[in-house]
């Protein structure tokens, strides 16, 4: 860039002074000329820049291809036939495997009516929250216990309650595989 300006410089024609204009006095000395230094090479750049710029990435397009869920088991319970407006419900509980492995991890969604403002999910004794995320939406991630040997190859039911915040409840169980 500086040398493109030098070489602008010394390439612009000088005006003549005209003989009818008068000189003005100056204190400082008339620079010297500027000797253009040749432009540095490509070569020149410092270490920590890359000798070559990278081509300009096209604009991303949406993705045509949806993220993967990490949930591959969906449980949809039956719907009340003659449920009431305002009444929660389950509409869905969804979990990363239906064969669970003792140590292993389980993630869990629950979808719910809006009115739904807390989900338990209850087995053999111990109940545990699923935090709700967003209205309707509930969310947790975690592991599993150690499971005795003999536990493996039952099939048991995870209960997950909703309820709303004037108490109101329902409750679905979901099948699932204990490995």
């Amino acid at each position: 860039m500086i040398a493109l300006a030098v070489l602008l410089l010394t390439a612009a024609p000088q005006a003549q002074p005209s003989a009818s204009a008068t000189p003005l006095a100056t204190a400082a000395p008339e620079p010297a000329p500027v000797e253009s230094a040749p432009a540095p090479a490509a070569t020149q750049l410092p270490s920590a820049l890359p000798s070559t710029l990278p081509s300009p990435v096209p604009s991303a397009q949406p993705s045509t291809s949806p993220t993967p869920s990490p949930y591959h088991y969906r449980f949809v319970p039956h719907r009340a036939a003659h449920a009431s407006p305002g009444d929660p419900e389950i509409y869905a509980v969804y979990l990363n495997e239906k064969h669970l492995h003792s140590l292993g991890p389980i993630d869990i969604r629950v979808e719910t009516t809006p009115e739904v403002v807390k989900v338990v999910n209850r087995n053999n004794g111990h109940d545990d929250v699923v935090p709700l995320v967003a209205p309707g939406v509930f969310v947790a991630f975690g592991r599993l216990p150690k499971l005795p040997f003999i536990a493996e190859g039952i099939t048991v039911d995870l209960q997950f309650v909703a309820t709303t915040a004037d108490g109101r409840k329902t409750s679905v169980s979901v099948p699932v595989r204990l490995d």
